[in-house]
């Protein structure tokens, strides 16, 4: 017995720290990938963006048989952070990444250089460190500080819009047939739901901290009722193409087969009825909230500030490996 209880105190630190991604949770949908062995050590990352979710707001409306309306509104605020907590994982990772690459034997295409590709000669140049709300309705967006990139335009709200065909392949070619990095990568804390019968209408919260394989973003904003914003979690690395939407000789592609769970970050919860508060002032406040002024935070989760930190920077971790190590295998033939 005593035998026991030794083994199991010398597994409980390897428990903590049990993988949250791995093969099994992700989708790997590529194709080609042996083909780009014959690729030059040389790579872009054109797109390299995290998001976190700190705020989500939706709303129902019912109307009975009298044509009588009924409206019912939610809103759930994360707190325990601090905005710089967000760029803090997103440039640690992105770090990591660059320095698995460069062990590998591969040289970092820079902006100055890229920039001379004909696709980029109308595009938009910009630089991260900065996070915005402008991207998904109610999330922290990062882009890794002083890490330059490309946007087709940007819109007077501060949106980064690239072009609506697949243009990767197309750099991949202009950049001189080199592979072209691309990650997206989103966070989320809660989903609101909304329901109406009977001329009743309802809300319903439930948190569970996840790498979103689609991000939604939802807000009470829209003219017809609540706003929503969608971006999907993927990562890939393309090589040599052709025309815009004409797609690529070599793809290596993951995204996650469903939300990916990441356990004692946030506190569990599920909500539905509407209790008002005004004390909503974490440091991002600021920036999520002037996106949609209606809003008046109802419900407030809890982060734990380490565990937020320390996981969400093992996932996003793992998941980009899941790229890196199928890249370098893929090269190596």
């Amino acid at each position: 017995m005593k035998k026991l209880l030794v083994l199991a105190l010398l597994c409980l630190p390897f428990l903590g720290n049990s993988q949250i991604v791995n093969e099994k949770n992700v989708k790997d949908w590529g194709y080609g990938e042996n083909k780009i062995k014959k690729a030059p050590k040389k790579i872009y990352i054109k797109d390299f963006f995290v998001n976190y979710q700190v705020l989500s707001s939706n709303s129902e409306t019912a109307t009975n048989s009298d044509l009588d309306k009924a409206t019912s509104m939610m809103s759930v605020g994360l707190v325990g952070l601090e905005t710089e907590d967000f760029q803090e994982i997103t440039d640690a990772a992105y770090k990591r990444m660059v320095g698995k690459l460069a062990d590998a034997g591969y040289e970092i295409v820079d902006s100055e250089e890229a920039g001379k590709a004909e696709m980029f000669q109308d595009y938009t140049k910009l630089t991260g460190g900065t996070p915005s709300q402008a991207q998904i309705i109610g999330y922290i967006s990062t882009a890794p500080t002083g890490y330059d990139y490309y946007v087709k335009r940007v819109t007077n709200k501060g949106k980064a819009k690239d072009a609506f065909f697949d243009v990767t392949p197309k750099l991949s070619k202009d950049l001189g047939d080199i592979p072209v990095l691309e990650a997206n990568v989103s966070f989320q804390f809660v989903t609101i739901e909304g329901s109406s019968f009977a001329g009743a209408a309802k809300m319903k919260g439930n948190v569970d901290f996840v790498l979103a394989a689609t991000a939604i973003g939802t807000s009470s904003e829209g003219f017809f009722g609540s706003k929503i914003e969608t971006s999907a979690t993927l990562e890939r690395v393309v090589w040599k193409g052709g025309a815009a939407g004409l797609g690529a000789l070599s793809i290596i592609q993951f995204s996650p087969k469903s939300d990916i769970s990441i356990e004692g970050v946030v506190e569990q919860k599920k909500f539905k009825e509407y209790v008002s508060s005004n004390s909503y002032t974490p440091s991002y406040a600021n920036i999520v909230i002037t996106q949609d002024k209606k809003i008046e935070v109802s419900h407030q989760v809890k982060a734990d500030r380490d565990a937020y930190k320390t996981k969400s920077l093992q996932a996003l971790n793992e998941y980009l490996d899941q790229m890196i190590q199928k890249l370098i295998e893929s090269a190596n033939g």
